[in-house]
């Protein structure tokens, strides 16, 4: 009798512990079919260690997820590795949780700086191309229950630096100590101007 127990026993933890599994494959399955892609690298920002002459450039990495299964899933976290021309710059891990409902998209701008100065000088020449090599921690969502298991879904960028975007920046810089410049120069020409004396009646 106590065997035929144990060995209900085990074959209900056996069959519990199957479909664990093939719950854990549906849902790596499903979270693998959604689309997940960048959506663009915008400058927002160049710092300038003196003149025109650039220190640091702050960049916005869009990643956007589609959801294409028929439930919510959920972001957890977002892991980035920066490159210019194929050298590892640095590693950022980027807090986002957003619930994707079902064919709905969630785009996340990840905020990031870059010290092109000191790169510059490292490389030798001025980094023609940024890459990003993303890992993203997805799960699935019944109800407000989060399935346990995130699975890591890893995608690539590599595009051209976006000089275009940067010489803006360096444009708005330059006209802005020109106008400093010409400011000076009217207030210094002001000084040296005599004043005007009064008439006398």
């Amino acid at each position: 009798m106590k065997n035929k127990f144990y060995l209900s026993l085990c074959a209900c933890l056996l069959l519990g512990s199957c479909a664990t599994v093939q719950k854990n494959i549906d849902a790596r399955a499903l979270l693998a079919n959604c689309k997940y892609e960048f959506a663009g690298i915008s400058v927002t920002g160049v710092a300038f260690a003196r003149g025109i002459e650039i220190d640091s450039v702050d960049f916005d990495v869009n990643i956007k997820i589609t959801n294409t299964a028929d439930r919510d899933v959920a972001v957890d976290h977002v892991e980035l590795a920066f490159f210019l021309d194929g050298n590892h710059i640095l590693d950022l891990d980027h807090k986002w949780f957003a619930r994707i409902a079902p064919s709905a998209s969630s785009v996340e701008p990840v905020s990031t700086r870059l010290p092109f100065a000191e790169i510059g000088k490292t490389l030798g020449h001025k980094p023609e191309t940024i890459g990003v090599k993303a890992k993203i921690w997805v799960t699935l969502l019944v109800g407000e229950d989060v399935w346990e298991t995130p699975v890591m879904i890893p995608i690539e960028l590599e595009t051209a630096v976006p000089y275009d975007q940067i010489d803006a920046f360096i444009a708005q810089k330059k006209k802005q100590l020109e106008d400093e410049a010409k400011a000076k120069i009217e207030t210094e020409a002001q000084k040296l101007i005599p004043p005007i004396p009064s008439p006398r009646f």
